[in-house]
């Protein structure tokens, strides 16, 4: 602090203008001045020189580039024509010049953001990428014989004379211009420090003569302009004071409203859990909290936009803001996700009819976007007879009643209960060992043969998930897909039983055993995989089979509900893919029909509710005219649960494909397909 304060005390004794006999102190400073602007023009004309030897050698690299590029090209044309001796030694040099000059180039300190955008980002493949993937195709089709070859050379002519070039061209004009900018600052900055130094030399004889008095009248005018500056401040602070003051109310407003459409927040409603209990209990309950989602809330979203659904979700919170009284709060917690809390309210009953009115408010049409859209709403709610409930506890009881109400089949009302949470419980532990059950491998195919009516030989396997418990044994599917399709894990299931299927048909045909194919089962989950097909055709090839030898399964239950959705789209690309798909559990659902009329289908599955009751008229008839009806689309026909011999030839005499059951053979273990088999057709060809 006392060096830097004598500094200042120097300075300003050069610089005094009460002083005349100090004003040779002004001298020393100019010419010091003009020292300093001298040699900075100096250093300007060094870097200069240097800068412009630099630049040479990177764009002549970068000229070499694009040079080596076409060397390269031809190389490989007198490699391929046998033009040249030793063309092989010469292509090598010329890669690792070619590589060897592309790595000091992208390896520059002094490399800019424009350049570096070049060699690693712009495009789909960026320069720095290009070269590099460049060189490896050179090697490989250096190395590569025939169609191969030929089809590596055309399109590395075609990189080499086109894209590659274009790049190199880029990046050298690139380079090029940067040069020339750098060398551009550089002698700007020499003619600045050069008028500089003139400049000084003026302002040096100008300010000579400059009277002492211009410094006090300058001083004045300074302190007569601070206390005019002053008074604006006063009135400036005094209105500043005034609108922070409206500030902090809309800050605080903002703090605890949802922006969008003026509710109260989940901050908000927390804070009024927390702190607004009341005093008294005048009804059945003292307080209930009440949590409403919104069904089928995205599809307005995806279809229209999110400025409608932004429309949709101002419209719900007036509904809700309309069916409630005016003491009760109403907020926005998220999403599409609102809560309302009733403090005392009168009855059970009045809560009831709150939540009908709601559900039915919300679901009556909405015209957004010149288009009239539906939506629901499931409501769970809670209910707490005394003051000692916490926010969290309650919010938490809605959530599960709201997660039953929509998973009972959404637009309804559920309330929370003790039993109602024991059976969430237990629904969630059987969720914790699904996933576990995943993470040891515990699940394993099941495989029940397919025979053909006419001649009894095999037309297949279905493959069925088992679950081998390591303390219950084999569970059997009715305990674990309906929880594993609630907890979302069902298409993992359907992703391990494929591959262990075909697993499981590999081997078969590596023993010698002639098995078709195998079924599968596909759920909606999995059918709205985009990504299924090129899956399914990568495992079937890594396994040498054809996509022919797997037949996917779609459940009759899995709606199509429009021509874009996914599963639509999947299962006309598992079709064009050569994978044979068959419509499950038919006669289970009511979209049957238009299934058959939308889906590319090569045969449908005779759900065993029509067949069990089969020899009966009625039952007779209508596996006729599905036969009848399949034999017109060219489907074939698969009857399950086919139990006894009598069955068996019934069903052969209403014209059925295929027939699958406990009278040819109950599900069994993938080991033990191979005794049974031979057995089975050892029987068939006794028979014969």
């Amino acid at each position: 602090m006392k060096k830097s304060g004598r500094v200042i005390g120097i300075m300003a004794r050069i610089l005094n203008t009460r002083r005349p006999r100090a004003l040779w102190h002004r001298y020393v400073l100019g010419f010091f001045f003009i020292f300093v602007t001298v040699s900075v023009s100096h250093w300007a004309s060094v870097e200069t020189i240097t800068a412009a030897e630099d630049d040479a050698e990177v764009l002549s690299v970068s000229a070499r580039q694009r040079m080596l590029s076409q060397r390269i090209l031809f190389l490989m044309s007198e490699i391929d024509e046998a033009h040249a001796p030793h063309a092989d030694h010469r292509l090598e040099a010329a890669l690792d010049l070619f590589e060897t000059s592309h790595d000091w180039l992208v390896s520059r300190p002094d490399l800019s953001d424009e350049l570096k955008a070049v060699y690693f980002e712009n495009g789909a493949i960026p320069l720095d990428a290009f070269s590099r993937r460049f060189v490896q195709l050179v090697g490989i089709a250096s190395n590569a014989e025939g169609a191969e070859q030929q089809e590596l050379r055309a399109l590395l002519a075609d990189w080499g004379t086109h894209d590659l070039l274009a790049a190199l061209a880029a990046a050298a004009d690139l380079f090029r211009r940067e040069s020339e900018a750098r060398i551009a600052r550089l002698q700007a900055i020499q003619q600045i420090t050069l008028l500089a130094a003139l400049l000084v030399l003026l302002l040096e004889a100008l300010l000579i003569f400059l009277p002492a008095q211009l410094s006090v009248n300058r001083a004045i005018d300074r302190l007569e302009a601070r206390t005019k500056h002053l008074k604006t401040s006063l009135k400036v602070l005094k209105k500043r004071n005034v609108e922070l003051s409206n500030a902090r109310q809309n800050l605080t407003h903002a703090a605890n409203h949802d922006a969008l459409t003026g509710l109260h927040n989940r901050r908000s409603i927390y804070e009024h859990l927390s702190f607004d209990a009341p005093a008294t209990q005048r009804g059945d309950t003292a307080r209930c909290v009440m949590k409403i989602d919104l069904d089928l809330f995205k599809e307005v979203n995806d279809t229209l936009g999110h400025h409608a659904g932004d429309k949709m979700l101002v419209h719900v919170a007036q509904t809700l803001t309309r069916e409630t009284r005016a003491q009760d709060v109403v907020g926005r917690i998220g999403g599409d996700e609102f809560v309302i809390l009733l403090t005392d309210p009168p009855s059970v009953d009045m809560i009831m009819a709150l939540a009908e009115r709601i559900t039915a408010a919300v679901a009556q049409p909405v015209q957004l976007e010149h288009t009239s859209c539906s939506i629901g709403a499931s409501i769970g709610y809670t209910l707490a007879t005394s003051t000692d409930a916490t926010a969290d506890q309650m919010l938490v009881e809605a959530d599960l009643a709201l997660y039953e109400a929509k998973r009972a089949g959404r637009g309804r009302a559920c309330a929370y209960s003790d039993a109602l949470a024991q059976e969430l419980e237990m629904r969630r532990a059987l969720f914790r060992e699904i996933n576990e059950a995943l993470a040891q491998d515990q699940f394993e195919p099941f495989v029940q043969p397919q025979v053909f009516t006419s001649d009894g030989a095999i037309y297949g396997c279905e493959v069925l998930a088992r679950w081998r418990h390591p303390e219950r044994g084999i569970v059997p599917p009715a305990t674990f897909i309906a929880a594993a399709e609630e907890a979302q894990l069902i298409d993992q299931i359907d992703r391990i039983m494929i591959c262990k299927g075909l697993d499981f048909l590999e081997e078969m045909h590596a023993a010698g055993i002639e098995l078709p194919s195998i079924s599968v089962n596909a759920s909606p989950t999995t059918l709205r995989d985009v990504h299924l097909t090129d899956r399914l055709l990568q495992e079937v090839r890594a396994r040498h089979l054809a996509p022919a030898h797997l037949i996917v399964e779609v459940l009759e239950s899995t709606l199509i509900e429009h021509d874009d959705d996914a599963a639509l789209h999947t299962i006309e690309a598992l079709s064009k893919a050569g994978f044979k798909v068959v419509l499950d559990d038919f006669g289970t659902g009511y979209a049957s029909m238009s299934n058959l009329s939308r889906l590319r289908l090569d045969g449908i599955k005779l759900d065993q509710s029509l067949v069990k009751p089969v020899p009966e008229p009625r039952a007779d008839s209508i596996i006729t005219a599905l036969v009848t009806l399949a034999r017109s689309l060219n489907m074939s026909v698969v009857a399950e649960g086919v139990e006894t011999a009598s069955h068996h030839a019934c069903i052969s005499r209403l014209g059925c494909d295929v027939v699958q059951g406990y009278h040819i053979e109950k599900p069994m273990p993938v080991r033990n397909f191979a005794d049974w088999y031979f057995g089975y057709t050892a029987y068939v060809a006794a028979r014969a």
